[in-house]
């Protein structure tokens, strides 16, 4: 991270900030609901809603076909595409997910009785996951439109209003009319078809089927399909812990958990969810760093340039992972917090640092595997994924029936990681970017450590909510960029570009 590429990191920065905007505010007002669940449902009726949105993100992929990525990857040569192609390219991605997905949609509704017994749901949960999804795949291609035309602003507002309307919708119906979890379905539903109304201006502009009649449908279909199972893959890794726990037998359940599936779905997904902090660091930047990856493949010293955004990246990560699992035992200890969840939730607190560490590697293969995207290369991602998510499941099964709930959460980083060393390997022979593994390990051994002495001195007797407790969590945290900047850690002129770009930014 030298002067020179200062003003490229600096321009990321600023978008990871105003994609981040929305993301972090709508992220922090949609978890605070977590705690509301929690203390509104038991477990099992908290299982019924965290099980739909396990399913969501596998069923889009089916409704999605890949059409938001591949429109990205149209668009990212603006220069190169006349208006007119840029009209073709979002005519054919949208009427592809509204024709095929709406088709898609209206069977599954139909034969709801009969498949949602298939996904453990009840027929209405059913409905509504439907008929969320296609509203999402909906709203994909007119939001990957203001991302690749640089209107990270009107995306955030319109990704702030979407959690605005949830969450006011939440606490009505739940709190004031006492509706069922059937009210988190109805709220998200009723926030995508506003959102929809909003962007279907932009969408009639753009829409253009006469278009259509020399539409290159083979290189869409070339870039998106192999995108599909790679991303399916993607969502297993994420989802497939809690997945298998809604499928484990009953008596399973009650002999290792002692508690029903819903009710282990409903506390895993909880805890889960406490993560927030990390996914909200991995999600903002993503949506940054997918056009501007796209859009700087071309300059001569871009890899070295992506080189310094995963070491950065990775520092981030390191401090938040810090503060987040050293202190959040803490925070759930204060008597106002632990009194307002229904007690059985905090079981699940132990997967917390696990999961933590899962988003950190999603986070590491997001920026290795750039360089598939770039080259035209999504094809290896399948395999990619497909090998993160057999590691996946197969951890799951083994450990779901067995071990707990800890067990499981492994899962997750165990499958990133091999997806992270496959896709740098991979992508390195089309795209060859220096990443500074070494320096990566060694902040990692670092951080560990430091999480290391956290647990020794907890084993030792001392309470989190102590003043003791509480005192060396601080100095633990500020303990990582002290222990980094002393031992010489930052390369010349690190430090310098860093407080450019951050106050800049």
């Amino acid at each position: 991270m030298t002067d020179a590429f200062a003003p490229k990191l600096k321009r990321l920065g600023s978008e990871t900030l105003i994609y981040g905007f929305s993301t972090i505010v709508g992220r922090f007002l949609t978890y605070l609901l977590q705690p509301y669940y929690a203390h509104q449902f038991d477990p099992a009726q908290n299982g019924v809603q965290s099980v739909v949105y396990s399913y969501v993100p596998i069923v889009g992929i089916v409704l999605y076909l890949g059409m938001d990525v591949a429109y990205m990857r149209h668009a990212a040569g603006v220069e190169e595409v006349p208006e007119r192609e840029g009209r073709r390219a979002f005519t054919m991605c949208m009427g592809i997910i509204a024709l095929a997905g709406g088709a898609v949609t209206a069977l599954a509704l139909v034969g709801a009785s009969s498949l949602a017994p298939l996904a453990r749901l009840d027929p209405g949960s059913f409905r509504y996951m439907m008929a969320i999804v296609y509203t999402d795949a909906l709203l994909a291609v007119p939001f990957a439109h203001l991302r690749m035309s640089g209107r990270a602003v009107q995306y955030a507002l319109l990704k702030f209003l979407f959690v605005v309307i949830s969450v006011v919708l939440n606490v009505v119906l739940i709190g004031t009319m006492h509706w069922g979890v059937s009210a988190i379905f109805f709220a998200n539903l009723s926030a995508n078809l506003v959102l929809f109304a909003l962007c279907f201006g932009n969408v009639a502009r753009l829409f253009r089927p006469s278009l259509l009649r020399e539409a290159p449908w083979r290189r869409l279909w070339a870039y998106a399909l192999p995108v599909m199972p790679a991303t399916l893959a993607v969502m297993i890794v994420e989802n497939g812990d809690r997945i298998t726990l809604n499928y484990l037998p009953e008596r399973m359940a009650q002999a290792v958990y002692g508690m029903a599936s819903k009710d282990i779905v409903g506390i895993y997904s909880f805890n889960y969810k406490l993560g927030v902090a990390m996914l909200l660091v991995v999600q903002m930047f993503r949506l940054a760093w997918t056009p501007f990856s796209l859009q700087h493949a071309r300059d001569p010293r871009a890899p070295e340039l992506y080189s310094r955004v995963l070491t950065a990246l990775m520092l981030v990560c390191a401090q938040v992972f810090l503060v987040v699992a050293l202190f959040l035992p803490a925070l759930a200890g204060v008597p106002a917090v632990h009194g307002y969840v229904k007690p059985s939730y905090w079981d699940g607190l132990p997967i917390v640092p696990v999961i933590l560490f899962g988003y950190v590697f999603s986070g590491m293969y997001a920026v290795v595997t750039a360089g598939l995207y770039i080259e035209r290369k999504t094809h290896v991602l399948a395999w990619i994924a497909g090998a993160g998510a057999v590691l996946n499941l197969a951890v799951c099964i083994v450990a779901a029936p067995r071990w707990g709930m800890v067990s499981v959460a492994w899962a997750t980083p165990a499958s990133y990681a091999l997806m992270a060393a496959l896709g740098a390997w991979q992508a390195n022979r089309v795209f060859p970017v220096p990443f500074e593994w070494r320096r990566l390990a060694f902040l990692g051994i670092v951080a560990a450590a430091l999480f290391g002495v956290d647990q020794w001195i907890a084993a030792r007797g001392v309470a989190p909510v102590s003043e003791v407790g509480l005192a060396s969590k601080a100095g633990l945290v500020m303990a990582l960029p002290a222990l980094l900047l002393a031992i010489g850690f930052f390369r010349h002129g690190e430090m310098r570009a860093l407080r450019s770009i951050l106050s800049r930014s």
